[in-house]
This record gives structure tokens, C-alpha cells and sequence, in this order.
């Protein structure tokens, strides 16, 4: 305790290793803020040392962010918030347990209480790999011991893969019908460049004049939504191996000057920018997916056409590549896929049907 030259007084004390000081007028007031320093350095360390799932989980996203794209904070925020919300048998929701009291228990009761509701198999699986995750981070921190997420097994695929459904690859049949009856659409030219490039609509809305160059679509960025649900035109594509060209032929140089055509009717003969982009929303703001794939729903409606989404037009040209005759390898670069076998796990059974119908037409002579 050592007296200051404005009069107050100092002292020093070590906590966890460290020193601190407080300072006062008189020893009451020192032993009175020492108390409440170590009371507060105590809660400091407990917060540190042992957390509830819910702080870790604002430490794991604090040191991601920087290092993954806003919308996947975004998505994974929206999921963990599902599976931390869950009240267990116990009377506590799991974000508010401490981080090292949870157990496989614990999470087979949040992935029952979710597979109650609404959520489909997959979703459900999707929201616990979320949990798993940021317990796998804890176990490289060595904050945990085991990730308690491993010994609870996943649940078993009761619905129909998104590819057979809404995603799906339309039939010859279903393309022409759609693409008739869609002439007069806003978006026609927007699933006329899906269908014709495999691009994702994220991809087709953040497409400048500039990247059409050297006989070439450069894809360079997408469309992307903020960690506040702000959208924006993101810096890179989808994924690193999004970032591809994609050939033009003549059915897509069509579609674009088709579509710079309906451009000057709308905006003028201005001059443009060449970060102009070529696709844009009826309101000329970004081109998003949601308002396409209520058009496309009107469309569906309107020809008896199952109801499919704008992905379902990437899928379409996939399946169109494949049956006529396209390398698969050569596929995964126009779609920008990551490996060979991610491209062959969504349409690895077209080939199989490409393959019955060569078998069948194959003749050798013996």
C-alpha cells in the first residue's frame, strides 16, 4: 500500500499470475475494490476457462468472421440458434450449459426435439453438423476433452434428395413446355442463360458487361447476403472453384444481346459503366432468386409442370451436357464444382442412364 502524490493510495495484488492494482483514499476503500477486482477477474476466468455453449459459441464466431463469407455466418448463426433454444430434461436450453457438462445425452434430446417439428431429416442433420463443428473447434482449443456431437449418429434420409424435387433436372418434355410458355416473362432471358451455362442465379445477377471478353463469360462474383442479411455483390463466386469462364456459343451470345436490348428500353441509351450489370431485377435493383422462383411457380402452375426452382435450370443443363455426350470432367469446371466426385454424387445417375442406352446400341461383332 503505497501513498500517491494526489493522495490516493495504491496496491498491488496478483491474480492467476498477473498484477493489478487499485487505489483509494484509505484502506477500507482499497480492501473494498481489491474484493471487487477479484471478484470481477474470477468471473473473467470463469468465462474463459469454462463458458456456456452460448458465450463459446459468440468466441467461435467472433475469431471466423474475417475468414468465412458473411452468409455462411449468417446461415450457421440461424441453425445453431436452433439447436441452442432447445429446452432438455434438465429445465435448461442447451446455449445456456456450460460448455464441458454437455454430453451426447444432451444433443440426442435437441436432435429428437427438432425431428418433432417441422424439419426434415437432412435439415436437422445439417443444423446438429453445426454443433459438431464449434465443438470440434473446443476440442482443438483444448477447452473439451471429446466432441460430445460424434457418438450420436445422424439421422436416416426419410425424404426425397432436393436433386429429385424442386432441384431437379426438368425432362426434354418439361424444358420446352417451360421455356414456351415463359416468352413473355421479365426473367425469360434469365432461364434462358441458367439453362444455357449451368450459372447459379446468384452468378447470372452479379454478371458485369466487362466479364463478356475474349469469347468468354468470366465468372468473378455472386450475389451474396451480409452477416446482417443485407444483400450485395460479393468479391468471389460461391466457392474458390467458382471462379471459372464458361465458352460462349451462339445461343448464349443471343440470350445476352437479347438482353442488353431490353436494357436500353428500360434504362435508356446511357452511357454505361463497364461494371454495368447485364441482369437485373424488374425494379433494376439486384437480381434475386426468391422473385424468380415465384415466376417460375406461376409458370408451373399454368402448364401443369411440377413446381421446380431456378437450381432446378443448373441441374437442367448438367443433365443436358451429360446425355449429350459431355466429359463429366469437363462439367466440373463449367460448373465450377470443387472435385470430380462432388459433380458425379449429384449427377453421377444420368450417366448411368447414358451408359444403359450406349450398351443397348452397341454391336460387336464376334
Amino acid at each position: 500500500m503505497k501513498k500517491r502524490s494526489d493522495g490516493r493510495y495504491k496496491r498491488t495484488f496478483t491474480f492467476n499470475g498477473r498484477q493489478y492494482s487499485v487505489y483509494g483514499y484509505s484502506k477500507k476503500e482499497l480492501d473494498q475494490k481489491e474484493h471487487e477486482k477479484r471478484i470481477e477477474l474470477e468471473s473473467r476466468k470463469e468465462h474463459h476457462d469454462n463458458p456456456t455453449l452460448n458465450e463459446y459459441h459468440t468466441l467461435w464466431t467472433d475469431a471466423r468472421r474475417g475468414t468465412v463469407k458473411e452468409s455462411t455466418l449468417r446461415c450457421q448463426h440461424f441453425q445453431y440458434e436452433s439447436c441452442a433454444g432447445v429446452i432438455l430434461s434438465n429445465g435448461l436450453r442447451l446455449g445456456d450449459m456450460k460448455l464441458k457438462e454437455i454430453n451426447p445425452d444432451d444433443i440426442r434430446e435437441v436432435q429428437r426435439e427438432l425431428s418433432e417439428g417441422d424439419n426434415i431429416s437432412q435439415t436437422v442433420n445439417d443444423k446438429l453438423a453445426v454443433l459438431s463443428h464449434i465443438f470440434n473447434t473446443a476440442v482443438k482449443e483444448r477447452r473439451l476433452d471429446y466432441n460430445p456431437c460424434v457418438a450420436v449418429k445422424p439421422l436416416k434420409r426419410t425424404e426425397k434428395a432436393a436433386r429429385d424435387t424442386h432441384h431437379r433436372a426438368l425432362t426434354q418434355n418439361e424444358q420446352e413446355t417451360f421455356f414456351k410458355a415463359a416468352e413473355r416473362s421479365f426473367y425469360y432471358d434469365v432461364f434462358r442463360i441458367a439453362v444455357l451455362t449451368g450459372m447459379r442465379c446468384g452468378e447470372i445477377g452479379a454478371l458485369y458487361l466487362s466479364d463478356i471478353s475474349g469469347g468468354m463469360i468470366h465468372i468473378e462474383r455472386t450475389i451474396t447476403k451480409t452477416e446482417t442479411g443485407a444483400y450485395t455483390i460479393g468479391e468471389d463466386p460461391k466457392t474458390w472453384h467458382g471462379r471459372r469462364t464458361i465458352p460462349l456459343n451462339d445461343d448464349i451470345k443471343a440470350v445476352l444481346e437479347h438482353q442488353k436490348q431490353i436494357n436500353r428500353m428500360m434504362d435508356g441509351d446511357k452511357v454505361t459503366s463497364i461494371t454495368e450489370r447485364i441482369f437485373k431485377a424488374p425494379e433494376r435493383g439486384l437480381l434475386m432468386d426468391t422473385p424468380a422462383n415465384r415466376e417460375i411457380n406461376r409458370i408451373c402452375k399454368r402448364t401443369g409442370i411440377e413446381k421446380f426452382t431456378m437450381h432446378a435450370l443448373r441441374a437442367t443443363f448438367a443433365t443436358r451436357c451429360i446425355e449429350q455426350g459431355m466429359d463429366p470432367r469437363t462439367l466440373q469446371e463449367l460448373l465450377g464444382h470443387a472435385d470430380y466426385g462432388l459433380t458425379m454424387n449429384l449427377y453421377g445417375h444420368v450417366v448411368d442412364d447414358t451408359k444403359t442406352a450406349a450398351m443397348e446400341k452397341l454391336k460387336i461383332v464376334l
